[in-house]
């Protein structure tokens, strides 16, 4: 290549360089620009809601904008021409080395050379200059930091917008696909969008028809129809109403007799605009209904204006439709696919009827006049309001109890049904053998409340101490259309107790220093008594438990039993090692023990295979043998501390196997309160978040009851999905009462939780009708419902407030528990001095108990100061004295004196260590008292509460005693036909059974617990009428309209022994309950007057002569009846004074009789415009 040619070459190559920079300078500016633009005209497009003239605007602007860069940036700087001398000056300024050799070659070489410069001369220039630019790489090391800084301000402006788009708002993507994609049209770029049905339709005139409406792309909180029924005319605004599902949304347009033009509108967002032409087809202008509940509920059938159902589960839906024009027929068309016809009457009116069986839908079709089929209402909804199974517990003695073989046992069981309990039957064994069937009711006509009692006589049992009984009662409902319901309630057991707790037998033996007093020695069997009862309960809820929750549940069980195994196996294997030359009651007691853990063993197999039901009769041999143990160990506690003083090597060694036995039990009671306590705090906090929940549930069910109550007096109706929300609070109380409903089951002795279950269902089955009536009533059934949530609130707020008394109680019993073991442990340091060898041991074994006794103190330290800020608010002055105890277990030191007294065991003098345990056992006596005191002064800050505790109990006075005017009324009927009826009680029936080991068969439905609770002997005891051999069981039914029920016969029935003995028992249990009444209204500061004379009349029922004279008998029962009522009026009364504060509603049930007068009122009101 010549220079000359090499000198063009370098000429283009820099000029190309220097257009490259341009072009990358300007499309930094058109790349910014344009992305700035987009991204702002996106941001518009946001703010104008993406309206279609607002997308158009923007492309526009973006598209001007885009150009106007272009020519800018692009076109302009490109188009201008650069002369070769040009390009030649700006490489001489890009590098002065070149010292304007580059200029001159190219003026010397400028077309063709000139003739008056030498060709050889031009040459040896070009030459000169191609040699330097050969040192500048031919020029293309010119402008390079340029371009890269250019290429990379592109590169960057490229990804950020990238990562603006990505992951910036969502708007920002939309609103580039609005704009960069033209294909589309305005209104289809658009993100937000409105979808709306029925869109362009006919409608029959008069027809109300539903518009629906479904955000698309966005969310917000009113969306409105705009209509209008005349061109030209503003646009009316109707809001909608949110549908279930989210971005749903819906309304009713009511009698549309005009075309009418309607689109929908939220935040900036319109739909299209669609018309609904009205045409003349039939349509329902009125819609009554009418209920026929099934024959067993006892229910009249009850009209009311139509729209959404909702009943009970069988009840009959008849529909009177009124047309708005003439039409031959119609259909009830079901969400299930089915439909019922209906026929034209002679008013021209269509009728027609369907059963409530499934939740659902349904609508009306009418056939138009040429025969076309005409959607001629709203689709409505159909709510099933299920026949809850009855519910059924021992108000008496309701825990587990002791009795002596000799004591006569009163049950009471009561049972309550929405619709009629048809049975109540008792079950009790022996031991675990066969269960006994009583039946307590099964009456002519089913009763909504029943409450039975019976009484068994141990004494015809042949019991002995370490036996039990153990009972439970079923309860069957009448519901024919899904067949009876059988509840069963928790079982309980009567342990069986020596007559008295020191008693000895009469044998002659010498005892020691005696051992300890065995203050926890049922700690065992209560355990034991729990399995149990968690596995009754298990097989019991099997049916209508899932598998999974069931295995769940019985392998928890086996657990429980295989870990208490092993705790009677370790003290079997302790005992053991210590039997010697001893008493041969503890080498009974070892022999016990091994075969209970057998039994045990046995019972885990059978958990092991699910098979839970198995498991009951080996667990219940297990307990028997568990509470021989426990006999014979406090039998031979007695004798010791009976016996005497001395006492060789061999009385010695059973007092050590009494401590090591006492001391083995003691340990597990600890476990076992420690859990106890957990699990009851557990409960409390679910209690106190229940009462949380429904303090909102009722807040939110007075706004809408506020709100029926102001669609009644505008004269709208509610429609469509207008009642989603009062739905929305029904299945919100049916998961309060389903909370409420194992709440009952895991506790046992909380009867008020079962009434509470059952108001939160009443309230719930109220919600459902409210939200089936709409406004028509006037928000009446909202009303009820509120009434209901308040009542539950009011009675899980009073468990609350008896929290503090519950804990204080288990403190006494703490205290009095300390109190009684320092005497026990004094008395063993006394002894000390006598032990001779086993010295060591024994005062090894008394540091073991004193550690105990110092972790308990600190445990009750801790509780009392828990319960003391628990009642800080309510109970001041309870509150101070149990800070005075709590501080008087820190300024006493009794906890550093504990621990002393177990190091000064080994080493003090005994005058000594005697006088170190008087000071705590005085200390701990002080304690207890003052424990006491506390006690004593809970309930006095509160005297309407205390009077309302005294209304509910007089209530269940008046319910016993009207069940039992009920039951001796249909005993002329009863016991005419059937007069074995009641069962027997075999007097040998005890020694025929102790051997025989059964099983507690017979399960049913109802609440789950956790066995029954310790507590202490409940038997009745009293003189009774001869010894019969029947044991009848006489108790009552009360139905709430006793009075009246049975026809008007009276008491015409001849009782024998055995029926009056029942009766006497009966009233005997009354007249305590009345004398525990009237004791606590004294400590209410009420005065008792009233009730005195109603005590007087409940002690005459206890005299054979009464029931010779049935009318008298009659009369008489009446007369304690009528006084208790009113008794109990005024209680009520008393208990409502304090309550100042205005209420918008009562809190009792309308009654039967005024109820259709109410309702009609309420229809009146609903139909009234509000004054103008």
């Amino acid at each position: 290549m010549d220079h000359r040619t090499e000198l063009v070459d370098v000429i283009r190559r820099v000029r190309n360089r220097w257009r490259f920079r341009l072009a990358l300078r300007g499309a930094v500016v058109v790349l910014a620009g344009t992305v700035l633009a987009l991204l702002l005209s996106a941001s518009g497009l946001e703010s104008f809601r993406f309206s279609a003239p607002a997308i158009i605007t923007f492309r526009i602007l973006t598209v001007t904008v885009f150009v106007a860069l272009l020519l800018y940036g692009l076109v302009w700087p490109l188009r201008r021409h650069v002369t070769d001398a040009q390009v030649a000056m700006y490489l001489e300024e890009c590098d002065p080395t070149l010292e304007a050799a580059l200029i001159s070659a190219v003026e010397a070489t400028a077309n063709g050379g000139s003739a008056a410069h030498s060709p050889r001369l031009v040459e040896k220039l070009v030459e000169q200059a191609m040699d330097q630019c050969r040192a500048l790489d031919h020029g293309r090391t010119i402008e390079r930091s340029s371009v890269q800084r250019h290429a990379a301000t592109l590169a960057a402006v490229a990804a950020i917008a990238a990562l603006a788009v990505t992951y910036g708002p969502a708007y920002l993507r939309h609103g580039l696909s609005a704009l960069l994609v033209i294909s589309r049209s305005a209104e289809a770029s658009s993100p937000y969008s409105i979808q709306v049905q029925p869109g362009n339709t006919k409608v029959p005139r008069g027809a109300d028809q539903t518009v629906k409406a479904r955000l698309i792309g966005f969310t917000a909180a009113d969306v409105s129809v705009m209509m209008r029924t005349a061109p030209g005319a503003p646009f009316d605004r109707v809001p909608l109403i949110a549908g279930a599902q989210p971005g749903a949304f819906e309304g009713m347009l009511f009698h549309l007799e005009k075309p009418t033009e309607y689109f929908v509108e939220s935040n900036g967002v319109r739909s299209g605009t669609f018309t609904l032409t009205v045409v003349d087809l039939p349509t329902v202008s009125q819609l009554d209904l009418e209920y026929r509940y099934p024959a067993y509920t006892g229910l009249a059938p009850r009209k009311t204006e139509g729209g959404d159902v909702a009943a009970i589960r069988g009840t009959e839906v008849v529909l009177h439709v009124v047309p708005t024009m003439t039409t031959p027929d119609g259909r009830v068309l079901l969400s299930d696919g089915g439909a019922r016809p209906l026929v034209r009457q002679a008013d021209g009116s269509l009728t027609g009827s369907f059963k409530i069986d499934h939740q659902g839908f349904y609508r009306i079709e009418l056939t138009g006049p040429h025969g076309e089929k005409v959607e001629a209402s709203p689709q409505y909804t159909i709510d099933v309001i299920d026949d809850q199974p009855p519910s059924v517990h021992f108000t008496k003695p309701g825990r587990d109890s002791q009795a002596s073989p000799v004591e006569d046992l009163f049950l009471e069981a009561r049972a309550d049904d929405d619709y009629g309990v048809k049975s109540l039957q008792l079950f009790y064994s022996v031991n675990g053998s066969a269960p006994k069937t009583i039946s307590l009711f099964a009456g002519p006509k089913p009763l909504t409340e029943v409450s039975a009692g019976h009484t068994i006589y141990l004494e015809e049992l042949g019991l002995k101490p370490g036996d039990f009984v153990s009972y439970y009662a079923k309860a069957s409902d009448t519901d024919a259309v899904q067949g009876s319901k059988t509840t069963t309630s928790d079982i309980y057991f009567v342990q069986i107790r020596p007559f008295k707790k020191d008693y000895k037998p009469a044998q002659s033996q010498a005892g020691g220093g005696g051992g300890g007093g065995g203050q926890q020695v049922g700690q065992l069997s209560q355990q034991q008594r729990e399995i149990v009862s968690a596995t009754f309960n298990i097989v019991r809820d099997k049916a209508k438990t899932k598998p999974e929750k069931f295995r769940e549940n019985v392998v928890f069980l086996n657990l429980a039993q295989a870990k208490l195994r092993e705790q009677v196996e370790e003290l079997v294997g302790k005992l053991k090692a210590r039997l010697g030359a001893v008493d041969p009651s503890y080498n009974k007691i070892a022999d016990v023990l091994p075969k209970a853990a057998e039994e045990m063993k046995s019972a885990e197999g059978e958990l092991k295979a699910l098979k839970a039901d198995s498991a009951l009769s080996p667990e219940q041999r297990a307990l028997k043998l568990l509470q021989e143990a426990e006999q014979q160990y406090e039998l031979q506690v007695s004798q010791q501390q009976g016996g005497g003083g001395g006492g060789g090597g061999q009385n010695q060694m059973a007092e050590d196997l009494a401590d090591l036995f006492e001391l083995e039990l003691d340990k597990l009671a600890n476990q076992y309160e420690m859990q106890q306590r957990a699990e009851q705090q557990g409960k409390d906090q679910e209690i106190d978040q229940l009462v949380e929940k429904l303090k909102e549930l009722a807040r939110r069910q007075q706004q809408e009851m506020e709100r029926q109550r102001r669609m009644a007096q505008s004269g709208q109706s509610a429609s469509g999905n207008s009642s989603a929300g009062q739905r929305a609070l029904a299945d919100e109380a049916e998961k309060a009462a389903r909370q409420l409903r194992q709440l009952t089951r895991d506790q046992q002795q909380r009867p008020e939780l079962n009434d509470a279950m059952k108001k939160m269902q009443e309230a719930a089955d109220a919600m459902r009708q409210a939200a089936a009536n709409g406004s028509k009533d006037g928000g009446a059934q909202a009303n009820q419902a509120l009434d209901r949530l308040r009542e539950v609130q009011q009675r899980l707020e009073r468990n609350q407030s008896g929290r503090g008394e519950r804990d204080l109680q288990r403190a006494q019993r703490q205290a009095e528990e300390l109190a009684n073991e320092q005497k026990q442990v004094a008395s063993d340091v006394n002894g000390l001095d006598q032990a001779g060898a086993g010295r060591e041991a024994k005062a090894q074994e008394l540091g073991q108990r004193k550690d105990a006794m110092d972790a308990k103190v600190a445990d009750l330290q801790q509780q009392l100061e828990k319960i003391a800020n628990q009642m800080r608010r309510d109970e001041k002055d309870a509150a101070r004295k149990l800070d005075e105890a709590a501080g008087s277990i820190r300024d006493k030191r009794i906890r550093e004196k504990i621990r002393y007294t177990k190091g000064a065991l080994q080493g003090a003098g005994s005058q000594y260590a005697r006088g170190m345990e008087e000071d705590i056992g005085a200390n701990l006596d002080a304690l207890q008292k003052k424990i006491g005191d506390a006690a004593g002064s809970v309930g006095k800050a509160s005297k309407q509460d205390a009077v309302a505790r005294a209304a509910d109990k007089t209530r269940d006075l008046v319910r016993g005693m009207e069940s039992l005017d009920q039951r001796m009324r249909s005993g002329q009927q009863g016991s005419k036909g059937q007069p074995g009826q009641q069962g027997q009680q075999s007097q040998q029936q005890g020694k025929g059974q102790q051997g025989k080991e059964g099983q507690q068969g017979q399960q049913g439905q109802g609440q789950q617990s956790q066995g029954g609770q310790n507590g202490g002997g409940g038997a009745n005891n009293g003189d009774n009428a001869g010894s019969p051999r029947n044991g009848g069981a006489y108790g009552g039914a009360y139905g709430g309209d006793a009075r009246n029920w049975g026809g008007g016969y009276g008491y015409s029935y001849r009782w024998n022994a055995d029926d009056i003995r029942q009766f006497r028992g009966q009233f005997r249990e009354w007249a305590n309950d009345a004398e525990a009444l009237r004791r606590q209204l004294q400590q209410a500061g009420v005065s008792p007057r009233d009730l005195d004379e109603v005590l007087r009349d409940l002690k005459a029922f206890d005299n054979d002569r009464v029931y010779a004279d049935p009318k008298g008998l009659e009369q008489l029962q009446a007369a304690a009846i009528d006084k208790l009522k009113k008794f109990e009026f005024m209680l009520r009364r008393k208990a409502e004074a304090g309550n100042d504060s205005l209420s918008l509603s009562g809190s009792d049930q309308v009654p039967d009789g005024f109820r259709q007068a109410i309702e009609e009122y309420y229809r009146s009101l609903a139909k009234k415009q509000p004054p103008r």
